[in-house]
Parts: structure tokens; sequence; C-alpha cells
């Protein structure tokens, strides 16, 4: 390297001198002009060389881009904080000058310029942390307006602008907000964050159809325009993306729809959202698009969030559960966590809002989204004290500047500090301590404020329930149960029948002892106070049972899906205590007809549905969580549930269609046969339906005004939105209809003629591995199962006519994909059992291929893998070992996706064994040990992929 002036003065106090050195030396290698430039400007080589020490990232950007250096070079003396406005210029500009890029990697590339003149100012100490945060925030914003810019331009083009009649019987342009929550939402975004949004627009209606798509709902244009400005933001074009987009705040979480009405929004926040949605309001404005409509928005939920009436231990309560959620699901690591950790940056934040939440609805100055100025009002208003306040405030202001220097190390959203000696020693240098002792030190310090702040506030919750908290951290995991059991019999004492009422005392004794007996006593408790407080609200009439109050304890001990299902609508307790025998007799399709037939509208039908459903599902859940039901029992019942939510679902799509466009003038003759788990019978808790649809061409179409495939195809869209469509009672089922002919470029219903053409002529063998387990499952069963055996004959003398070994490649083929695709996200989160090496894909890719090959085809009521198994066996397509092997390793599978399903939902990772769900389900399962269960597991998987390896001739 040349020789540089005062080059050791200038690394003299950095905090990674080395980095900053190499860095030069890679310039002067790579970008030797810019290199010589930079040497005749020492102040700005001095800026340089500090990013360099304080950011590797920030290195590389400037290695990589050398034309930012005069660019920095006139915004390093202007520390003011840049306004949203400003960057939109900027932005502009920026675009300009490099039109060939596309939008993803310009947005990426303009963040990161940016963030050299922010960062800058922030090691330097030109900007305080406020400035640093609301400078992130300003610059998401711009980018995210700048987004939205390109996005309507291209669909407005297309379909044109999105109209509504107004309350004056005019035609107006519908609004859209893009809600920013969390950090964003709040002005506090740090270098890493992921932007947590929700898309708002303002009515329904219809687009102008002045595009050259035509005309589309308000829905569907808004729908589309939010999947464009995600992935604008939050796909990579080439060099990672802008943001990491987090949509799962909306209304209904992954399920809702990705843009939602104002009115929509609004009955959500109001009725059906739980307390943590709620709380995830504060923190809410607009980032991008129509101000006036987010103002909208606040004024109508500002209510529900801050409410007048909600007692102070009830909101402490909703907060503290919401906490405790969070530690559950946080993965132990080495290395404190500075966000999550035990008085990292959350529990500041949760004592805030948890104390908005108590008091804001009668002091509606406590409503800011900002956590330092909401503590200094609370401060001031006397619910903290003061030396509270600056304990807090110090200690936010430390750790936001430690998750800052953790994150700008390598652009990684990370909270952890190192446990490395060295690493840790070069984080202490940035946070500017000489040593990692006193850096430590400061760290400890800070979090034991943090903690006997947030342990003062919450023990109020034992205190208003009566259990003496004899310090400030007096809040063991026996005295929180007893304060939970409290809460909850205060509620449901009022509820139980007269003839088993008690004492609230004694009741909470007996919650106590009934959550001693289920799969997870903390779990039960929380969950069941929970519930106390949404039954509180919500239903004071509702006549609880002994029998009702032992399911629910023993349902909520083991899933927390269940418990949010009857958190969301506690008149489900009622179906709780159910007998196996009654369960196992019902005829779910009269039950929910019945359950339809009084009402007269679409909405009103989908409501009686979602609402009877979930009675059924959840007497299923209580019976399986007391082992009442068998595994396949369990599957048994679900599959029946599905099958008649299908047939009902489709008497509601006749009903809407006779509304709309008259009578039926005979017919319809449609069937539709299913695929996956519900051909083979295991459809299981948050199973999709995969399913193809067909109608019988010969019969003149029902309608007299539609075409056949105008008329199905529109039975077909009321049936799926009867099932999948989210409203304020849930949904039932995702539908997935992309195995249909053409896939996702084919029409949703297809004529019998045509599917069976289609499976001669023009279908693929990896078609064929799922096409053979086809099966009709609803409506017209003459029919269905007439195409059913056409089908099934087809697939076969297809399969029969191709070589064996492109059958075997193309098997192997697709299998692989889908292991590459999914069973190799998140290794770090555990064992992935149906997409991993060893999985139960494995077993079914085996299954088909075999079928397949020798000919041996479904038959019978029994479909179910494992039967199927033993078909193979006894047809000699399977050796007596390979068939025992894939059939015992199959059945732990099964049974563990099943146990996984039911505790926490739809999942196909076991957990890190620390995690309470992997203990949870090793204990459902008999193991003795979460390590007894990995050791069964690991074993049983090898033995399956050298199986599958062996039948598919795989080296």
């Amino acid at each position: 390297m040349g020789a540089v002036p005062n080059l050791e003065f200038l690394l003299r106090d950095l905090p990674d001198q080395n980095g900053a050195r190499l860095f030069l030396e890679r310039l002067e290698k790579e970008q030797p002009r810019a290199h010589q430039k930079l040497l005749k400007q020492p102040a700005l080589l001095s800026d340089v060389l500090a990013l360099a020490a304080w950011s590797p990232l920030l290195a590389t950007t400037i290695e990589q881009n050398s034309e930012y250096l005069s660019w920095l070079s006139r915004e390093r003396s202007d520390p003011r904080v840049r306004t949203r406005d400003e960057f939109k210029e900027s932005l502009a500009r920026f675009a300009l000058t490099h039109s060939s890029l596309n939008p993803q990697l310009l947005f990426a590339r303009f963040r990161r310029r940016e963030l050299l003149r922010t960062y800058l100012h922030d090691i330097r100490r030109s900007q305080t942390l406020v400035e640093t945060m609301e400078e992130l925030s300003n610059l998401a914003d711009a980018i995210l307006d700048y987004a939205l810019s390109l996005a309507r331009q291209d669909l407005d083009n297309r379909y044109g602008l999105p109209r509504h009649v107004d309350e004056r019987g005019r035609s107006a342009t519908a609004e859209f907000c893009v809600i920013a929550l969390g950090k964003l939402g709040s002005m506090e975004l740090n270098y890493a964050s992921d932007i947590d949004l929700i898309f708002l627009y303002s009515e329904d209606g219809t687009t102008a159809a002045t595009g050259d798509r035509g005309e589309v709902t308000n829905r569907e244009y808004f729908v589309k325009l939010s999947e464009a400005i995600a992935r604008l933001v939050g796909q990579s074009g080439g060099e990672g993306a802008a943001y990491r987009v987090d949509l799962r705040l909306r209304p209904h979480g992954r399920d809702g729809a990705l843009a939602c009405s104002l009115q929509e929004a609004t009955r959500y926040y109001m009725h059906s959202a739980q307390d943590w949605e709620r709380q995830t309001l504060i923190r809410s404005r607009a980032a991008a698009g129509s101000a006036e409509l987010f103002s909208r928005f606040k004024e109508a939920v500002t209510p529900a969030v801050f409410r007048p009436n909600v007692p102070v231990s009830g909101a402490l309560a909703s907060v503290r559960l919401a906490k405790q959620k969070i530690d559950r699901q946080v993965e132990r690591k080495s290395g404190f966590n500075v966000k999550l950790g035990r008085g990292g940056i959350r529990e500041i934040e949760f004592i805030a809002q948890a104390l908005q939440l108590a008091h804001g609805g009668r002091d509606d100055w406590l409503r800011v989204p900002h956590t330092l100025v909401s503590l200094g009002r609370l401060a001031d208003r006397g619910f903290i004290t003061q030396p509270e306040r600056s304990a807090l405030s110090d200690a936010y202001y430390f750790l936001r500047g430690l998750e800052h220097r953790l994150q700008m190390e390598h652009g990684l959203q990370t909270h952890t500090v190192p446990d490395a000696a060295e690493a840790q020693a070069v984080v202490a240098r940035r946070m500017g301590f000489s040593t990692s002792k006193n850096f430590a030190a400061a760290l400890k310090t800070h979090t034991t404020n943090v903690r006997n702040t947030y342990d003062r506030l919450f023990s109020e919750i034992e205190m208003s329930t009566g259990v003496v908290v004899d310090s400030p951290t007096h809040l063991d995991r026996v005295d929180q149960d007893t304060a939970l059991a409290i809460v909850s019999a205060r509620v449901f004492a009022s509820h139980m029948d007269k003839a088993e009422r008690a004492p609230s005392k004694e009741l909470a004794n007996r919650i106590l002892s009934l959550a001693n007996k289920s799969l997870n006593p903390h779990r039960a408790l929380v969950q069941a106070a929970r519930i106390a407080a949404s039954l509180e609200k919500t239903d004071r009439r509702l006549l609880i049972s002994e029998a009702n109050l032992a399911s629910l304890l023993q349902l909520c001990g083991s899933s927390e899906s269940f418990a949010d299902m009857i958190a969301a609508n506690p008149a489900l307790i009622t179906a709780l205590g159910t007998s196996a025998a009654t369960v196992l007799r019902r005829d779910h399709r009269a039950i929910l007809r019945a359950a339809i037939d009084a009402e007269h509208s679409f909405p009103a039908e989908l409501a009686a549905l979602r609402l009877k459903w979930a009675e059924l599902i959840a007497e299923i859940g209580a019976l399986d969580v007391s082992h009442e039901l068998s595994i396949f029992e369990a599957n048994q019942l679900q599959t029946d549930l599905a099958t008649a939510s299908m047939n009902v679902a489709y008497l509601i799509a006749r009903r809407e269609m006779a509304r709309r466009y008259g009578s039926f003038r005979g017919g319809p003759r449609v069937a539709f046969y299913g695929l996956g788990r519900l051909s083979t019978g295991g459809v299981d808790y948050g199973s999709d339906l995969d399913i193809l649809i067909t109608y019988d061409s010969l019969v003149p179409s029902p309608i007299k005004t539609l075409t056949q495939d105008e008329t199905y195809a529109r039975l077909a869209e009321f049936m799926i939105a009867a099932l999948s469509s989210i409203t304020r009672e849930g949904y039932l089922y995702r539908v997935d209809l992309r195995l249909r002919p053409h896939g996702k470029n084919g029409p949703l219903v297809s004529s019998s003629e045509g599917f069976l053409d289609y499976l001669k002529e023009e279908s693929a063998p990896w078609e064929w591995l799922a096409y053979v387990k086809l099966r009709c499952v609803g409506g017209d069963q003459e029919l269905g199962r007439m195409i059913e055996t056409h089908a099934r004959h087809r697939i076969h003398a297809n399969a029969l006519r191709l070589d064996p070994e492109e059958l075997k490649s193309v098997t192997r083929h697709v299998r692989d994909r889908l292991e590459k695709e999914k069973g190799g996200r998140g290794r770090k989160l555990g064992v992935d059992i149906k997409y991993g090496p060893g999985g139960m894909l494995d077993v079914y890719f085996a299954v088909r291929y075999l079928q397949l090959r020798d000919e041996v085809p479904d038959e019978g009521e029994d479909r179910s893998t494992a039967f199927t198994l033993e078909r193979l066996r006894e047809e000699g397509s399977l050796s007596e070992e390979d068939c025992s092997i894939l059939t015992g390793g199959y059945s732990l599978l099964r049974s563990l996706d099943h146990n996984l399903r039911l505790i926490v939902g739809r999942s196909t990772r076991l957990p890190d064994p620390n995690h309470v769900t992997a203990r949870d389900v090793a204990r459902r399962m008999g193991f003795g040990s979460v390590a007894e269960l990995q050791q069964t597991l690991t074993d049983q998987m090898q033995a399956i992929r050298a199986t599958y390896k062996r039948i598919l001739e795989q080296d």
C-alpha cells in the first residue's frame, strides 16, 4: 500500500484498525483512482476509515461503488435529518441516473448509499439516536412511496382507476394507504428492521375498465397493488431486498387478504382482533398513500385500542401474556439478545405499551407511538417514577445503540451480543468502551434496571388477585400460575351452572388441579386466563359445565391454536366435553346443512357454516388431546368433516347462483375430487384441501343466461369462497387447485371429457404422481366415481407406456426439487419431517412410483399410505424389509406431524430440543425425553432415506 500521510494517526482510535487498514488496501488494489482521490481529502479519508472500522458492510459498499465517495464528500458535513420529501427527491434523481436497474435493485442500492451518510453521522455522534431512527424511517417511507407510485401506474394502465360511489351518488376514486406498524410505525426504525405493514383501501367497487385488461373489483385491484409493493420493496433484485417486509400483522394474519377495506378492518379490530393485535396499533401511522384514509381508520379503531373501561390489571395481564408468548417462541442461542432477552428492548416497549393501554382510554395525552416520548409522559402522570423513567430511557439509548452496532457489522437482522472474546471486544470498542469487562458491566446494569421496573409493574397482576408479592422480582412460576388461576376463576365462576358453582378460591384450586393434569400446566393456565378475559368482554350469558371446564383446561394445555380459536369465540367452550362415542357417530354433513338452512344470504350462510364447523373441529380437538381418539380416528373425522364442508359449501354456492341468476333449469352435474391428504383420508389440523372439479358437458348449462363454462366457473368460485374466504368468524380451509389441468393457467373447472382427454394426451409424468391418488369426494357421486375410474385407468396406462427409467428419473427429480426448495429452508429451526431427507415425501414418492410402475391402482375405501404399503408388499412390489421400514418410519412421522399440528398448528419441523414444544411433543408421543425422540427420529429417517434410494436405485 502506498504511503498515506498520518494513516496511523487516523487509525489510532478506531475500534477495528485492522479492518480499516485492509479496506484501504483492497481499495488501492481494486479502485486505484478512487484510492488516490481519497488520499487527497484527509477529512473524507478519516470518515471513510471510520465507516470501514464500524461496518464491514459499508466498507464493501464503498469498494463496489467508489462513485459514492464524491457523494459522501458532499453529504458528510451536513448532519441535519433528511426528511421524507428530501429522500423522495433524491430517489427520483437516483432513478434517472440508474434507469437500467430493475426497481428492486434500484431500491436496494439507493438505501445502501443513504446508509453511508446516516451511519457516519451516527458513529460521529453528530446525530442523536432519535434523529438516526427518524432518518431511517423517512428513508423507508420514501422507498415505499416510490414503490406505490410504480405499482399503481402499472395497475391503472391495466385495469383503470379503482372507483366507488360516494354518499352523493357520484363516482369517485377509492383511496389506498400503506400503514406502518412496529418500529417504522413509531419512527424508531433500526438499520436492519423488518417493516411491518398493513394495506388498507377505502371502499369496495370496481375499476374504471379503461385499461387493457378490463374491469376487476376494487378488492382484486388493491390486493394486486399490495402484492406489487411487497414484491418491489421486499424481494431481491440481485443484491438483496431493500427491506424484509412482514405482512403477518394484517387482519387475520397469514390467512387474511393482503389488502383490507376500511369497513372490514374496522370491524375486525372492533370485534374480532386479539388484545395483542390491538396493541400493535399503538405504533401505527401512514407510511405511504392516503393520510386522510389512515386518519379515518385511526379514529374508528382507537376506542378498541384505548378502552376507558379496561381494568389496569386486565391491560397489564394482556400485555404480559403477549410477552410470555414471545418468550416461549424465542430460540435459545448463545449470547445475550438485546431485543428479546431479559431486560431487553422489548421489555421497555411493553412497559410503555402496557401502561398506555391501561390508562390511555381515559387520558389521550398518553396515546403516543414513540417509546421515549411515552416514557416521559407516563412519568409526568406518575405511572412510573422519575428515576424509573431515567433508567428506562438510558437503557433504551444504550440497547438501541448496541443493536445498531451489531446490525451494521454485516447488515443482518441480529440482536445477539457475541460470546467469543475477540468479537465481543470489537463490539465493546464500537460502543465506546475500552474493555469488554466495562461493556459487560454496563449491559448488566441497564438490563437489570429494565427488569426491575418490568417486575415491579407486572407484579400488580398478582397484587390485584390477592397473591402476596414480597419483592419486585417475586414472579416465580408457582405464583404466576396461582394468579392466572384466580383471574380465570373469577370469570368462570359467574358462568358455571348453579348446581356446580363454587366460590372463586375453591374454583381457582380446581382450575389448578385440572391444569396440572394437562400436557403443559402453565400453558393451560395462561391460555385459560386469556379465554376468561375474552369471555368477560364478549359473552356474559354463557353457561359452562364442569365437563366443559375440565375439557377446556386439557385443550389449553395441549394446543395454542385451539386456545386461539376459543379466545376468539368463547361460546366454543360449551362444545367441549362431548363423548367420543357421540362424536364418532356424527353426521357432519347433516349438521352443517342444518346450520345454514335457516339463512337467506351468502354472508349469513358463511357465518353459520363457520360457527358450526368451529364447534365440530373443537370437539375433535378436545377428544384428541385427552387421548380418547386415535390418530387414525382423528384423521378420519377430520376428513369426513372436510368432505362434508365441501358439499355444504357447494350447496351454498348453488343457492347464491340461484339468488343472482334465477332458478336452475336442471342440474348442475358436477363432481369434486380430492388429492393428497383429502384423497387418502389423512386430513389433519391445518391441512389444505387439494381438489379438482369437473362437470358433465352433456348436460346443458343450468343457468339460461350463462354458458356451461361460465356457470361452473362461478359455482366453483362461490364454493371456494364459502370454504376459504376469511370472515369475522374465520375460515375453514385453504383450497388449492394448482394441480388442475394446465395448472394456474387452466380454468378452475374442466368438463369431464376435457379432463380425461388431458390425462391421455397432455398430462406430464410428474402429474401422474399426484393424480394416481385421485378420489371423488363430493358432488354428483355417479359422475365422480365414473370419471375417477376412467382417470385411474388412463393414468396407469400412461405409466405402463413410459420407459420405467424415465418414470424413475421424473420421480427423483420432483422429490429432489421439493427437498431443495423447501427442505433446506430454516435448517436451524429443527428437523423437517416432511420435505427433509427421509421425510414423509420420501414415503409418498416411493409409494406412488411403485403404484405406477407395477400398476397397483387404488381401490376400496382405505386409500391410506399405510394400507397402500401393505398392498404393495402383497403384490410383490415391496420386500418385507422395505415395507416394514417404510411403514414403521411413516407411522412415527405421521404421529409427530399430527402432534405438532395439534400443539402449535401447521408445522413440518421438530423444534430445538430446548424448546417447550419439543418437550411437549415428546411427552405426548410417550418418549422419556426429547433426546430419545430425536434419536429414534434420526434412525427412522435415515432408514427411510436408504430404502427410498434403494427403490429409486439412487447412489
